[in-house]
């Protein structure tokens, strides 16, 4: 659950859409999400916040609607699967509805996202090094209200 009030009525700070394999699943599960909550943001992650037994679009939806950003964590698993397509996608849609840009990348494997993703800025995470480097800008963006 969140721990600290955020701006602009979001739940949550950030949406984590990353695909639920290897090594997808660890680097969330183990460095990111721990590193995020460590900094005092709050993630909407389906492990701790979807409900049991719901449709799992809805959840998708609700995570959504209900953070402030949505962080795509790409690699070539990602790009594979239909379900973070979709959450790309929710993103990027609210995003055009309230004219902010509210969906977020950062690599962690090489690969070559769709066009949209690929017209984004995004942080670099494929090293320790490159984590290590770029998590500071990416919590410092992870805080700021979504862009016009």
């Amino acid at each position: 659950m969140p721990t600290a009030q955020l701006s602009n009525d979001y739940a949550f700070d950030v949406f984590v859409s990353y695909r639920h394999t290897e090594p997808d699943l660890s680097w969330v599960r183990q460095k990111l999400v721990p590193r995020l909550e460590a900094e005092g943001l709050c993630p909407f992650v389906d492990y701790k916040q979807f409900k049991l037994g719901a449709p799992l679009v809805l959840e998708m939806a609700r995570g959504v609607e209900s953070c402030r950003y949505t962080l795509a964590v790409l690699s070539p698993a990602y790009l594979e699967s239909n379900f973070t397509e979709l959450e790309n996608v929710l993103a990027e849609h609210l995003g055009l509805e309230n004219s902010e840009r509210r969906l977020i990348a950062v690599m962690i494997e090489p690969c070559k996202p769709r066009l949209g993703m690929r017209a984004r800025l995004w942080f670099s995470m494929m090293t320790a090094e490159e984590f290590d480097a770029n998590f500071e800008m990416l919590a410092n963006a992870l805080r700021q209200p979504p862009t016009k």
